[in-house]
């Protein structure tokens, strides 16, 4: 018997609500009863200080950044295949990124008192500084208002349909008509976002990959290797997660909203181009850190083939090498399809997950030789649930967005606009806008970075953090300011 879409979303919505339940009730008990309730210990007593959240947390920013990356990548070409690709993308990758955001919270063992503290007197050397507002301004919110600007049209269309959505439908469309004008500078705008977001996207992740790799007394190839495996793997990873949703789109939406054959192919390809080039830096990196002469590199190295991780290093490899046999044989014979994109991209994301673990994990046990035991970190039901929960969340606030903009397209502009529409004004206000936006960034980074004052001492403005992020949220929202900003009379 074939389950109808509807009963599969049921269900699928009642397992999310249940996990919700459990990641709520977890961490009450981690926000009641201290740390303590999790896996993580003291460095040098036996455990780690970053675990399954941090690890988390690099799992959902590199795969944000990739899937995102894919979506302003697609809307370069203004072909109808990619542009699924880029529709389903987008709000994939805000839910990535939100997962992100939660999981530094969670990390912070009292998340208010962190963000508190956070706002006003937060430094940029500070690992939270850098990835909760570079995740929440740049990210999250930059990919949300791309995302709605770019499905304008499509807005328009379902707002003329009568639904509990229709007013926020309206207010979301603004007013689009689809004149020369409006198409013009969707045009435009969609191509300076997409491409200025990509290396907006880049900073996050590259500060990421630096607090994942970045050692002392690691040798420079090494650490190299390690930051090209660890950025290729987080597309890797990022490309499975949109192959999956992609699938699972087709399944729930119908083919319409779904990616076609072609589409596809063209990611499957995309993955094992990725997944050829990660492979040889994963075991590069673990051939240099065994031949090291550091005590502390070769001591890492060696606890990934020992009892403590060889098994979870093994199963990584084992992953990427059967996803890219499996996409090589299907690329080769000219079947690839939607079973073995779902199949290679579950592997890649599991590989993924496996080595941002042990990078992390076992640099903190094995890697810091120090004249201590080697340390044990287990990640607790605690940990687990919570991050279960934020999983949950984040899908479950991800559905009623798909109904408020569904996946599948109502209007398709695939061709440039005939006139190029001047407007001296708007593109007057629009640099101002973004030129007022980069001097409040520059302002709040400089204050945050204690300029006027010691190092030591408090920022001379408290609250500089927000400024900083305002500053950002400002530069996001320029895209919007162009295309929305009333025509002249």
């Amino acid at each position: 018997m074939r389950l109808r879409p509807g009963a599969v979303l049921i269900a699928l919505v009642a397992l999310l609500l249940g996990m919700l339940g459990l990641g709520g009730y977890a961490f009450f008990q981690q926000v009641a009863r201290g740390d303590v309730v999790t896996g993580m210990r003291t460095v040098g007593a036996g455990g780690a200080v970053w675990g399954l959240y941090v690890v988390m947390d690099g799992f959902f920013l590199g795969a944000g950044v990739a899937v995102m990356a894919c979506a302003c990548i697609a809307r370069f070409s203004r072909d109808q295949a990619m542009e699924a690709v880029a529709r389903i993308a987008m709000p994939v990758a805000i839910a990535c990124f939100l997962g992100a955001g939660l999981c530094v919270l969670a990390d912070q063992g009292r998340p208010m008192a962190a963000l508190r503290s956070l706002s006003l007197v937060a430094r940029p050397q500070s690992p939270m500084f850098t990835t909760f507002t570079s995740v929440g301004a740049v990210c999250l919110f930059a990919s949300l208002v791309h995302c709605v600007l770019s499905r304008r049209a499509d807005l328009a269309e379902y707002a003329k349909r009568p639904s509990v959505w229709q007013p926020l439908q309206r207010l979301l469309a603004a007013g689009y008509r689809g004149s020369t004008a409006e198409r013009y500078r969707r045009q435009k705008a969609g191509f300076w976002m997409s491409l200025l977001m990509l290396p907006a996207l880049l900073a996050p992740l590259t500060a990421l990959a630096i607090i994942f790799v970045m050692r002392p007394a690691r040798p420079l190839a090494m650490t190299l290797l390690e930051v090209a495996a660890f950025i290729l793997l987080a597309g890797a990873g990022g490309m499975g997660v949109l192959l999956a949703a992609a699938a699972l789109v087709g399944r729930l939406a119908g083919r319409s909203a779904g990616l076609d054959p072609h589409g596809f192919a063209r990611l499957e390809k995309a993955l094992l181009l990725v997944l050829a080039l990660s492979l040889p830096c994963v075991v590069a990196t673990e051939i240099a850190g065994l031949f090291s002469d550091e005590p502390a590199v070769s001591g890492y190295a060696r606890a990934l083939l020992a009892d403590a991780y060889g098994s979870l290093f093994w199963c990584e490899l084992a992953s990427l090498f059967i996803a890219a046999t499996l996409l090589w044989r299907g690329a080769r014979r000219r079947k690839l399809g939607v079973r073995l994109a779902v199949g290679a991209g579950v592997l890649v994301q599991v590989a993924t997950f496996l080595h941002h673990y042990l990078l992390l994990v076992a640099w903190q046990t094995h890697g810091l030789a120090l004249p201590y035991h080697p340390g044990v970190y287990a990640p607790s039901w605690i940990e687990c649930a919570v991050v279960m929960g934020i999983v949950a969340l984040c899908l479950l606030l991800l559905l009623p967005s798909i109904r408020l903009i569904p996946f599948a397209p109502l209007a398709f502009v695939g061709k440039a606009a005939e006139v190029r529409v001047v407007d001296r004004r708007r593109s007057l206000l629009t640099a101002l806008w973004f030129s007022g936006g980069l001097a409040i960034a520059g302002v709040g980074f400089a204050l945050s970075a204690r300029m006027g004052t010691e190092a030591f001492l408090d920022p001379i403005l408290a609250g500089s953090p927000v400024v900083f992020i305002v500053g950002l949220v400002v530069l996001a929202t320029t895209g919007a300011v162009y295309e929305l900003l009333p025509e002249s009379e």
